[in-house]
């Protein structure tokens, strides 16, 4: 709901995402119309590679888009430096908005702040992301040992950084770390490239950052978009405290075969039912995921599959909200 709140607020995207007490205003708003269980400092996913030397377009209303990566290619990649949140890039807007938002909420409702997945991020560090896929798909085909080597340097730096930037939000009263993975979809990558060149790498994220938001009584989140069954025993195998999944997985399967060993989020379809749905049939879709994902065993989570839209009826998301407080009652 990151610019979903920027669009309840009035907020041009633009000045949201750059803005951190804005963004926990605008976070705030939202809140009050509608009294959802997690707030999110949220918005765009550049916000860490503008640290490392990225440069964005961005445009008033909408999320910004990749202009030139950090390095021109592989090798300069790996010379790259891990930025330093609390100053480089837009990371201290995010880390900002959380702060200000825990100090309003206090144990109210969780913090959840925003983290760019390793994988992603580093796409945007190597050439962008068509370039950083090719790379792989490259040192695979010809089985480029140097090249594969270069790509995990990378990946160890983008990993680093999502780190550093994860610390840096919970001191700031995060309850929610998440690493939220786009591109590792596996409408993009195949199985074997999520289980060599992703899995790894979000594993080392979460091993390092659960011992330090569970001291304080937080908990952390993967998100892949996408359908991911076929990578699912690898992602409750992160270390991931929550997997939030997308509407293409089906909830009742997942929470069948892997309930008793990761806690779910989703999966309601943000365009064909937030966007495009009527109150009832958001309710209505509600009820039958809440349903579904029934289980003896294990946590669930009712959320939207992806982002919502920033345009979604009202309305919709009161139904939501709604169904969620309404069931099993």
């Amino acid at each position: 709901m990151g610019n979903f709140g920027a669009a309840i607020a009035g907020v041009p995207i633009g000045i949201y995402n750059t803005d951190g007490p804005v963004m926990a205003r605008s976070q705030i708003k939202a809140w009050e119309i509608l009294g959802q269980d997690v707030v999110v400092a949220q918005s765009d996913g550049y916000y860490i590679a503008e640290g490392f030397g990225c440069r964005i377009n961005q445009p008033l209303d909408t999320t910004p888009h990749l202009v030139k990566p950090a390095a021109a290619t592989l090798a300069e990649a790996c010379s790259l430096k891990v930025p330093d949140p609390r100053t480089d890039g837009r990371m201290p807007v995010y880390i900002e908005a959380v702060r200000r938002l825990k100090e309003h909420f206090g144990d109210r409702v969780a913090i959840r702040a925003t983290g760019t997945g390793p994988f992603s991020l580093a796409s945007y560090l190597t050439g962008g992301t068509e370039n950083f896929l090719m790379e792989i798909a490259s040192a695979e085909m010809e089985g480029d040992a140097e090249s594969e080597r270069k790509l995990k340097i990378v990946m160890e730096l983008s990993s680093d950084a999502l780190i550093s930037f994860l610390k840096a939000t919970i001191a700031a009263g995060s309850d929610i770390a998440q690493a939220g993975d786009s591109l590792a979809s596996l409408s993009m990558i195949s199985p074997t490239i999520y289980e060599k060149y992703v899995f790894p790498y979000e594993v080392k994220v979460f091993q390092t950052i659960n011992p330090i938001i569970h001291e304080r009584g937080g908990v952390t989140l993967l998100h892949i978009c996408g359908d991911t069954t076929r990578i699912l025993p690898l992602m409750c195998r992160t270390g991931a405290d929550i997997l939030e999944i997308d509407s293409l997985v089906d909830i009742g399967e997942a929470r069948r075969n892997f309930g008793d060993k990761v806690a779910f989020m989703g999966n309601i379809e943000p365009s064909s039912v937030l966007f495009q749905g009527t109150p009832q049939a958001v309710y209505d879709e509600c009820v039958s995921c809440l349903n579904a994902a029934k289980a003896t065993e294990g946590g669930f989570i009712l959320g939207s599959g992806c982002e919502v839209p920033p345009n979604a009826p009202l309305e919709n998301m009161k139904a939501m909200v709604r169904a969620a407080r309404e069931f099993g009652r």
